[in-house]
């Protein structure tokens, strides 16, 4: 890892012309016993800042975010409500930590955008760290390798960013021709892809092919109206080391202006039907740089969503496994404490045995979050 420091001068004329925003966000929480631990008491706090300037057939943008997180405990075992950045995708990186490797108590840093866009008559051709994403699924998107976020982390405002060159160009109306190179400093940490989408007969298809940690992987996707429900399909099919098929399909439905539902439905062919291979299947590649989370191979993911008014929303979320009867349920509440100010209840409960499951040896959470935005 390399230790950077940059050095930037704007005279007051330049200055003015780039924009600066980012957010403040902390989440207070607090968790159950978990074996022999006491109940757990954590502090997660994310700053980011952001600039950014577009100008003629030129852009650019830095991203910056520093994490401080205060623990009860030491939680040098990991943990999923936090992303972590150093998986890859990068052809160099800033250091990830600013604090000693045995202290409870972790300093993050995250170089999280890093790139110029030059603008053709044609297209765009996006150098630099960037966000990249796959896939027509709403909860889990099986062509999607590119670092996606577990769903129980916390924060998943800004999906993490990856080294790529990168070229978009409008196909149509509605379609886009994506074609890039991720760059990572070695070869399985490297990819190339191409992803076309468009619309045909008012339904939106995708179809992308990738080259990622020396494996292959081809995937498609459709969204479109069924009735009054919506419909989403994506399969992708990996091959190489690991050979296995990923699907999800789901349908959505508007109850009224203020509450909305929807279901999905997951098969993970990289994992297992045999809680005792959960740990194993860790270290193959489809979980080590194929974007891969789930330990089973069939899910089902119900949500909701209701406006309580002009302030406050609720959410409901599932993730069952089928495999093992384990499950995750996420309950959170949001209220809007005035422009630029939000907070955030959330509870999250785990079930199953504890000894064979994929859920049932977490512990329960709650936590209470505050979101400023400048």
């Amino acid at each position: 890892m390399l230790r950077v420091i940059l050095l930037l001068t704007f005279s007051a004329s330049s200055f003015a012309e780039i924009d600066f925003s980012g957010y403040i966000k902390t989440f207070a929480v607090t968790q159950d016993e978990f074996l022999a631990f006491p109940r757990t008491y954590q502090s997660q706090n994310n700053l980011r800042l952001m600039l950014d300037e577009s100008k003629g057939r030129v852009a650019w943008e830095v991203h910056y975010q520093i994490n401080p997180i205060l623990a009860s405990r030491d939680l040098s075992l990991g943990d999923a409500t936090f992303a972590q950045t150093g998986v890859g995708y990068r052809l160099t990186d800033i250091e990830p930590s600013l604090s000693d490797a045995d202290s409870k108590n972790q300093v993050y840093q995250n170089l999280d955008r890093l790139n110029v866009q030059f603008r053709f008559a044609g297209g765009d051709l996006t150098i630099g760290r960037q966000a990249i994403t796959f896939g027509s699924a709403r909860i889990i998107n099986p062509t999607d390798v590119f670092i996606p976020f577990d769903v129980r982390t916390f924060n998943q405002e800004y999906r993490i960013g990856v080294d790529a060159v990168r070229y978009q160009a409008p196909m149509g109306d509605l379609g886009e021709f994506d074609v890039g190179v991720v760059l990572g400093d070695s070869a399985s940490e490297s990819a190339a892809f191409l992803q076309l989408s468009g619309n045909v007969a008012g339904k939106d298809l995708q179809f992308a092919i990738a080259r990622f940690a020396e494996q292959n992987i081809v995937g498609t996707g459709v969204q479109t109206a069924l009735g009054q429900f919506g419909f989403w399909f994506e399969i992708a099919a990996v091959s190489g080391d690991d050979d296995y098929v990923r699907t999800s399909t789901g349908l959505d439905y508007a109850f009224s202006d203020v509450a909305f539902g929807q279901i999905e439905f997951h098969h993970n062919g990289a994992g297992s039907d045999m809680p005792q291979d959960y740990f194993a299947q860790l270290r193959t590649t489809a979980y080590q740089r194929g974007g891969v989370f789930l330990l089973g191979e069939r899910y089902v993911m119900p949500a909701f969503s209701y406006q309580l008014g002009p302030l406050w929303t609720f959410s409901l979320q599932g993730i069952f496994n089928l495999d093992d009867d384990s499950s995750f349920t996420s309950i959170a509440a949001g209220y809007s404490v005035m422009e630029n100010l939000e907070m955030n209840l959330s509870y999250y409960h785990f079930s199953g045995d504890a000894q064979a499951s994929e859920y049932g040896l977490s512990p329960d959470l709650a936590f209470v979050s505050l979101s400023y935005y400048f």
